[in-house]
C-alpha cells in the first residue's frame, strides 16, 4: 500500500516536472511570438514612412508607393492584430490554463483522498455498529432463553 502510494507520488511529481516544462516552452515562445511581432511593426513604420518620403517621385514611383503604403499599412495592421493575440494569449493563455488545470488536478487529487478516508472511517463505523447490533441480538436471546 505505502509503495503504491510512493509510486503514485513519484508519477504525480514526474508529471508535475512534465508540466512544468511544458509551460516554460510555451511561455518563452510566447514570449519570442511578442518579441517577433513588436520588430514587424516597427520594421512595418518603418517602410510605411519611407514608403510616404518617396511620394514626391515621378508618376510611376507615386504609383509604386501608393502600393507600397497600402502593403505597409495592412501587414501593420495584420502585425499589430497579431501582436494583441499573442499579448491576450499571454496574459490568458497557455500558461496560466495549463497552471490552473495543474491547480485543480491537485485540488481534486487532494480532495478525492480525504473523501477516500472518510470513507473507510464510515466502513469502520458500520462494522462496528453492525458488529454490536449482532452482539445485542444474541445477548437478548440469551437473556430471553434462561
Amino acid at each position: 500500500m505505502v509503495s503504491a502510494r510512493k509510486a503514485q507520488g513519484k508519477l504525480l511529481f514526474l508529471d508535475f516536472l512534465k508540466k512544468e516544462e511544458i509551460m516554460e516552452k510555451e511561455a518563452k515562445k510566447f514570449l519570442e511570438a511578442e518579441e517577433t511581432a513588436r520588430k514587424l511593426v516597427q520594421t512595418m513604420e518603418k517602410l510605411n514612412s519611407e514608403a510616404m518620403s518617396y511620394k514626391t517621385a515621378t508618376k510611376e514611383l507615386d504609383k509604386t508607393s501608393q502600393r507600397l503604403i497600402g502593403l505597409a499599412d495592412s501587414t501593420q495592421r495584420v502585425a499589430n492584430g497579431s501582436l494583441d493575440v499573442i499579448r491576450t494569449l499571454k496574459e490568458i493563455g497557455g500558461p496560466k490554463i495549463l497552471s490552473s488545470l495543474e491547480r485543480l488536478e491537485n485540488n481534486t487529487t487532494t480532495e478525492f483522498s480525504i473523501q477516500t478516508k472518510d470513507f473507510k472511517k464510515l466502513k469502520k463505523l458500520i462494522v462496528i455498529a453492525i458488529t454490536s447490533s449482532v452482539i445485542s441480538v444474541i445477548i437478548g436471546l440469551f437473556s430471553i432463553l434462561r
